[in-house]
């Protein structure tokens, strides 16, 4: 873990980003590929994953794959991303095309949404990114009516004025769309001539705050440690914003024992976004608050030209897109039937937006519509599943979780699911087999994997099965190590196994890394501390009512069940 001498909060750094003169921005934006996780891109720790497996593979090794990495010399060394992507892909084409299949479905996140506003609000201007994908400008584009210059070559670079108004991304290692690319350690190695020259030239001018960037590129790391100092860069500091789960690498270390470098712990990169959004102060545009009128804005220009229209084709197709217009304003006030109307409404971006907020019930009656828009959509019925969980309608949740198994017999959320409503049903032997079901259409060492060998492991401490839910929290733990969730379930079992001193030991350790009231009370119970428990899960269940229903079925808090105190904050 980073030192704390130079930690600072985000109710700290927001501020600061907030406060600028003559609405002149003071922070230069950093943003890595972990702020694109959540928009469907994958993330260089996913890569990882992946190519460890084809290495294994072609390897033709007898040896477990985890036996085997580590005798690889680069298993898990800062440059590991990479190192692989080179030996996987031979020629930069390659590359070009496989980084191309990674983003070619992605949709910008919450965090790019709010990202977007904040740029055309002003409060960055220039934004530096190694990612190849084009969230950012397509959120600009589609959501804020911004329209960034966008930089991928050097050759291009030392046009850009620092003076510019106009928002400006940077693509430090190129684009997949050009031969520019750069991904692997020779390639990134050091930034070309221009760009590195003209980040240096913005680091005059700017502090950066960075965000998602997982410190382990050679070239951005190298001239960032050499600007940190006496020659006058950065005027304004330099903020590192690092997930509380995420780990931080030798460079990343070792740049934080620079003047004027603080690091700041975030939820994640759309979590921070948003926190940034109303910290400034700002409403969402009207392309996401009222889409509808944005729509129609847009489409008047095309009615209305300034120009006579006189070509026939063109004026036909006017006229065909005015009566379309006329249509939606009568659907808009009332005199179409309300079917029509219905067919139009974003249900699902409703659902959403409620269920984030904590509003479970609402999110279930706009799901319920966004399903009968999109029938087969298994992300619809998925977050049904979890809405029926959180409200405690789990035949509801059950009955769901059976509807995707029928529409996606290959998916395993569908038994994962499936298997979480029968252990709130009490039904522990078909939860655990369900469990085991969903992890036949898993691959192996991923996320999904881990998560249901977590879940698994939760359910066999309810079962009482002591050694199988230790077997599945270890397995998990390998996979995910600093899943603090499944740290609790081992110790659970290493207690009930009498190894009480060793689970002790571990949750002392960890307990100072665990920030989320929820896992803190689990930690609390499982140590015997009553007091701190009550304290961290009634802050809890007022952040989120989920977190009530958990506690009525965790085994963390088994042995507070009959707990006068405990049954009054949960069971009210």
């Amino acid at each position: 873990m980073l030192e704390n001498h130079n930690k600072r909060a985000k109710t700290h750094l927001i501020p600061l980003i907030g406060l600028r003169s003559n609405e002149t921005p003071n922070f230069a934006l950093l943003i890595g590929a972990g702020a694109s996780a959540s928009s469907g891109v994958k993330t260089a720790r996913q890569m990882i994953a992946e190519w460890h497996r084809q290495l294994h593979d072609q390897s033709k090794s007898d040896e477990p794959l985890e036996t085997w990495l580590q005798e690889q010399e680069w298993y898990e060394d800062d440059e590991e991303y990479s190192i692989l992507f080179e030996k996987v892909c031979d020629k930069r084409a390659q590359r070009q095309i496989y980084i191309e299949q990674c983003v070619k479905d992605a949709k910008p996140s919450w965090g790019y949404i709010y990202l977007a506003n904040i740029i055309a609000h002003n409060y960055f201007n220039v934004i530096f990114t190694p990612n190849f994908d084009d969230l950012l400008n397509e959120a600009c584009f589609l959501y804020a009516d911004c329209r960034p210059i966008v930089c991928a070559h050097d050759s291009a670079v030392a046009d850009i004025r620092v003076t510019s108004a106009r928002p400006k991304i940077i693509k430090l290692h190129g684009d997949f769309l050009y031969d520019s690319i750069k991904n692997t350690l020779r390639e990134t190695e050091t930034l070309e001539d221009n760009m590195r020259d003209k980040f240096k030239q913005f680091a005059r001018e700017y502090g950066l705050v960075v965000v998602g960037y997982g410190a382990n590129d050679r070239s951005i790391m190298d001239i960032l440690d050499t600007m940190l100092g006496p020659e006058g860069y950065f005027p304004h500091g330099l903020y590192w914003c690092l997930r509380n789960k995420d780990r931080a690498s030798k460079k990343l270390h070792r740049l934080m024992r620079r003047d004027d470098a603080y690091w700041v712990e975030i939820e994640g990169f759309d979590e921070f976004m948003a926190e940034l959004h109303e910290g400034c102060r700002l409403t969402l545009p009207d392309a996401v608050r009222d889409p509808y009128k944005a729509t129609t804005e847009r489409l008047n220009t095309f009615i209305s030209p300034t120009e006579e229209v006189e070509h026939p084709i063109i004026k036909e197709d006017v006229a065909e897109l005015e009566e379309q217009v006329k249509r939606f304003e009568q659907i808009v006030s009332g005199k179409v039937a309300r079917e029509e109307f219905a067919r139009l409404i974003p249900y699902r971006f409703l659902g959403d937006t409620a269920y984030e907020r904590g509003d479970y019930q609402s999110a279930l009656v706009y799901y319920e519509e966004a399903l009968i828009q999109n029938p087969d959509d298994l992300d619809i019925m998925q977050q049904m599943v979890l809405s029926y969980f959180w409200t405690e309608q789990f035949e509801k949740a059950l009955e769901m979780s059976q509807n995707m198994i029928k529409h996606a017999a290959g998916d395993f959320r569908g038994y994962r699911l499936k298997g979480r409503s029968l252990g709130y049903l009490g039904r522990l032997e078909d939860n655990i087999a369900s469990h085991s079901e969903a992890l036949k259409y898993t691959t192996e060492k991923t996320q999904a994997q881990s998560d249901i060998l977590a879940d698994r492991s939760n359910v066999h401490l309810i079962a009482g099965n002591w050694e199988e839910a230790l077997s599945d929290a270890e397995k998990s733990l390998q996979m995910n190590p600093e899943e603090y969730a499944t740290v609790l379930n081992k110790c659970i079992a290493l207690k009930r196994l009498g190894k009480e001193e060793e689970a002790d030991k571990i949750l002392q350790d960890v307990l100072p890394e665990i920030e989320y009231n929820y896992f803190r009370a689990c930690a609390f119970a499982v140590l015997g501390d009553k007091q701190k428990m009550l304290r961290e899960l009634e802050a809890a269940i007022e952040e989120d009512s989920a977190n009530r229903v958990d506690a009525k079925f965790d085994p963390d808090f088994a042995d507070y069940r009959e707990d006068p105190d405990f049954q009054k904050l949960v069971y009210g």
